[in-house]
């Protein structure tokens, strides 16, 4: 079956700051969710506190740092008998805007010894977060960007995405890869992987979190992008050769993506190169 290696989409993605907070919490406390939607880094300053994830459980004392990634059956609880305080910071890695990555890195749910890099980053992080203004807001997000990449650095081992999923789910995620431009709908890809249309829609919206025709829309919408921003090909032939209907078909979901249409996109990008082009002589 076919594997699929995202490693090479992993500057597709973008780093998306959910959350920063810093608490004390009541004796009890405890958070049960059926699934653990983002990726989050929290540290412990006092007492003790239990992560539970899949079937994993941690006891996090002082000092030490618990991650979260997106799973089943999250439990975070008070364990202790000194009062639990907690700050830390939650993330969404997106590709395409459609398809959460932070799961694929790989990282343990405890970290015992957490080293100067990862700690200074998420006390930044959470420091600014707290502020609010938008020059915070992006010093926040830079700061918790950064810890996550020392984490990834030190501990993680991004998964390629046949090794994480079901083998029907890469297999049409590799077909949609090789003929993102192709005559591809739910029917053909579901026979492409031996499955009835309804049982693989489930199965890889399950997987991925969002509907197969979704993921394969916003892969076509960004290739539209690198093609644009890097020929002068039409935007009529562009929507053509990605599996569009017609160049309006491909501006409205190109707006929808990213807030302008395909002609504006090139145009400020074009300006954006007009500027930085070295001054003759």
């Amino acid at each position: 079956m076919a594997h699929v290696d995202l490693v090479g989409l992993w500057h597709e993605a973008s780093f998306r700051l959910v959350e920063t907070y810093d608490v004390a919490v009541e004796r009890g406390w405890r958070i049960a969710l059926d699934r653990q939607p983002y990726g989050e880094v929290v540290q412990v300053l006092s007492g003790h506190c239990r992560f539970s994830l899949g079937g994993e459980h941690r006891d996090v004392g002082p000092a030490e740092v618990g991650v979260l990634l997106p799973g089943p059956d999250r439990v975070t609880a008070d364990v202790g008998p000194e009062p639990l305080r907690l700050r830390g910071f939650g993330f969404r890695v997106e590709l395409f805007g459609a398809i959460e990555l932070s799961g694929l890195l790989g990282l343990p749910l405890a970290i015992s010894r957490p080293w100067p890099d990862l700690v200074d980053g998420l006390a930044e992080a959470v420091r600014w977060g707290r502020v609010g203004g938008p020059a915070e807001a992006f010093r926040a997000r830079a700061h918790a960007e950064l810890a996550t990449a020392s984490l990834v650095e030190h501990l993680g081992e991004v998964r390629a995405l046949g090794g994480a999923v079901r083998p029907e789910v890469a297999a049409a995620l590799a077909l949609m890869e090789q003929e993102a431009g192709g005559a591809l709908d739910l029917a053909t890809l579901a026979a492409a992987v031996h499955l009835s249309p309804k049982h693989f829609a489930r199965l890889f919206k399950r997987v991925t979190g969002v509907p197969p025709m979704t993921y394969l829309q916003a892969l076509r919408v960004s290739r539209a992008r690198a093609v644009l921003a890097e020929t002068q090909r039409p935007v009529a032939a562009i929507a053509s050769d990605l599996g569009f209907a017609d160049a309006a078909h491909l501006s409205r979901a190109f707006r929808r993506a990213y807030g302008t249409t395909p002609r504006d996109f090139r145009s400020g990008a074009r300006s954006s190169a007009s500027r930085t082009r070295a001054p003759a002589g």
